[in-house]
């Protein structure tokens, strides 16, 4: 009877089979750890992209910002101005205003009527003076309603007084408020605020 020992070749087998695990191991090691780099690659591009977008959304709100306050310092200086136009536009019509004021009164004036006294205060004037007949008082209220440089036209008193030459004078009081820029007031008040045709000066007396 013949015998064969069988051990090596148990052996042998054993120990392919552990080389086989370690070779499988180390291919799933390797496969492990070449899947942690690509997915922890893959998760700092990401982040990196990430990072980059905030970066640019920032960069594009700090623009923002700079743009929004140059527009704010625009807008500031456009009031700051037009208040100082405005200011000038003022000083300007308080210069011309009265002047063009007093040329209309000189011309409205009838010849028979004599402006004594002449007293603004607040755009409130007061006339006195003194006609010879309460025809020409009411001739001159009439001419200072149709002036575009007066309105509210009142007449405060009336009173007779004796003068040289003459049987009677009439001495008057006359409230009114004056316009220095009635241009500016008509379009105010007219329709749309569109300004009316200036109204031609009434032609003197005699």
């Amino acid at each position: 009877m013949v015998r064969i020992n069988l051990l090596p070749v148990r052996v042998s087998k054993k120990k392919e089979a552990g080389q086989q695990q370690l070779v499988l191991f180390a291919v799933l090691l390797v496969a492990g750890l070449l899947g942690n780099y690509l997915w922890s690659s893959a998760r700092s591009r990401d982040l990196a992209q990430r990072d980059a977008k905030v970066a640019r959304t920032r960069e594009d709100i700090a623009q923002l910002d700079r743009i929004i306050g140059e527009v704010k310092d625009i807008k500031e200086a456009q009031q700051a101005l037009r208040q100082k136009l405005d200011v000038l536009d003022k000083l300007k019509q308080a210069r011309s205003g009265p002047v063009r004021m007093l040329d209309e009164l000189a011309t409205i004036t009838p010849r028979q009527l004599w402006l004594g006294k002449m007293t603004e205060k607040d755009g409130q004037v007061l006339l006195s003076g003194a006609a010879l007949s309460i025809d020409d008082v009411s001739e001159f209220m009439t001419k200072l309603k149709t002036s575009r440089y007066f309105s509210k036209v009142e007449l405060k008193k009336t009173s007779a007084a004796a003068a040289k030459g003459a049987d009677r004078l009439v001495n008057f009081e006359i409230n009114a408020t004056t316009r220095y820029n009635p241009l500016a007031a008509d379009a105010a008040a007219a329709p749309g605020g569109a300004p009316p045709p200036p109204a031609a000066a009434a032609p003197r007396k005699g």
